[in-house]
């Protein structure tokens, strides 16, 4: 193998270029400060003292007779840029319990659409009611977060396009499998003791199953049974603090993984997911913590609490000790604490994270205008404001109305120090096709740019055409 540094520790050039391949962006925002989080260290560095204080925040009958916290306490944070910091306990497995609600519900709208599931579930705020015996006044469980609105829930898995699917040994695969991706395909199994426990005291959900079908809460024709068993499974899954940010960084990046940019759950159907996490998350304390601090959160009473700042990052805390409405405490003042001090609520307007999310905004709202001073430097065959361009960021492979690329425009004007420029350099994409379906390749044959030609046909030689 071939010596990758040199004695003084230097890299050559091909060694840098193994390094960096594939991750151009990251480096790029890194050099630019245009991560999320621009300021990385310091935010590392409060929030390490954050979470020392909060392990600090101990009840009495948690501290051994010396006075010493011996209880378990953990966090992982990943934000939509893939910045990731892990303190404490972060690798202890962490049963997902009621958090895998939420997700099964995203699971079935990205399927199903929102439409069809609703007609069996609502999307209100948690039930008041003390007794889980209760439905809307439409006669449907009041949303999916709750022990009946999650039994419906997980039975409209067995839908597929409206009709009744008999392949249920498969559906508790599919679901994991959407978890993993979400997190990365980091630590996502099934924990065989707890699902098998849980199946030995399931009388609750099993009355609440009777209970369901006599108010015809079911599709027609599913099994009640299976669902029950897929809920147990679905809800015996662990995971890592760290697996569980990165599929909390995935909701809060609109169901897109940021480290594998794996389009796990659509758009529209996260967007529905965060809605009911916001009204019904964490029980009787939604309405409380969407006061203070605006976040869509879910939590379980195996001590895990997932919360998604949408836009910029995504956590998971585990702490065992739960407060009275089962909702982990130590990590319900963490995300509390962590929003206030950072001022990620959504009305805090004026601050560096928002400052950053509207330079995102302005960045979009301006693309028409870099489009056109792209397409214009590849016509004057200005190489200098094209690698400028490149390196803030600006994607090469834009189009205009035509569907015309800064390519097609170096290719039609045979400009071959360009069209090198945008190959080599700048990752262009040979095969776009504009509006007339003309590829770059074909417009520098049409003005018998024969350089241009030589060139752009290596290029779609070495590189499979995209689909």
């Amino acid at each position: 193998m071939r010596k990758l540094q040199d004695s003084d520790g230097a890299i050559d050039r091909s060694c840098f270029h193994r390094c960096v391949s594939g991750s151009v962006s990251l480096v790029l925002k890194a050099l630019q400060g245009r991560f999320v989080v621009p300021d990385f260290p310091t935010f590392t560095d409060e929030t390490q003292k954050l979470f020392s204080s909060c392990r600090q925040l101990s009840a009495p009958q948690e501290k051994d007779k010396d006075g010493l916290d011996c209880v378990k306490w953990g966090v992982s944070i990943c934000t939509v840029d893939g910045q990731r910091l892990s303190l404490g306990d972060w690798s202890s497995p962490v049963l997902l319990g009621d958090v895998s609600w939420p997700l099964v519900y995203g699971v079935a709208v990205d399927a199903l659409g929102a439409d069809l599931v609703h007609r069996y579930v609502g999307f209100e705020e948690f039930s008041r009611y003390d007794s889980p015996f209760t439905l809307n006044r439409t006669g449907i469980p009041h949303t999916p977060l709750t022990e009946t609105g999650a039994i419906v829930t997980t039975s409209l898995l067995q839908l597929e396009a409206g009709r009744v699917c008999a392949e249920e040994e498969e559906k508790y695969d599919s679901v994991l499998n959407v978890i993993k991706r979400l997190c990365n395909k980091e630590h996502a199994n099934l924990n065989c003791t707890s699902y098998n426990s849980s199946r030995d005291s399931s009388v609750r959900l099993s009355a609440l199953s009777f209970f369901l079908q006599e108010k015809k809460c079911f599709p027609d024709k599913v099994d009640v049974n299976a669902a029950l068993d897929l809920m147990l499974q679905c809800s015996s899954t662990e995971v890592t603090c760290e697996s569980g940010a990165a599929m909390a960084a995935s909701l809060a990046n609109g169901g897109l993984c940021p480290l594998s940019c794996d389009q796990v759950l659509s758009p529209a159907a996260t967007r529905s997911l965060l809605s009911v996490m916001q009204t019904a998350g964490l029980k009787h304390n939604s309405t409380a913590f969407h006061f203070k601090t605006s976040v869509p959160a879910a939590s379980s009473s195996q001590g895990a609490l997932l919360a998604v700042v949408p836009g910029v990052l995504g956590l998971m805390a585990f702490s065992p000790e739960t407060d009275p409405c089962g909702t982990p405490w130590r990590a319900l003042h963490f995300c509390q604490e962590l929003v206030i001090r950072f001022q990620l609520h959504r009305f805090d307007i004026r601050t560096p994270f928002r400052q950053v999310l509207a330079y995102r905004q302005w960045k979009s709202e301006s693309e028409g205008y870099q489009i056109m001073n792209l397409l214009l430097a590849a016509f004057k065959a200005d190489v200098q404001a094209l690698r400028r361009y490149f390196l803030s960021g600006v994607d090469v492979n834009s189009v205009d109305y035509d569907g015309r690329s800064a390519l097609h425009v170096a290719a039609a004007e045979g400009h071959v120090e360009v069209v090198r420029f945008l190959l080599e350099n700048a990752g262009a994409n040979a095969h776009l096709r504009d509006r007339w379906g003309s590829s770059p390749l074909h417009e520098a044959r049409r003005h018998n740019r024969e350089a241009a030609v030589l060139m752009l046909q290596k290029a779609s030689d070495d590189s499979a055409p995209l689909s």
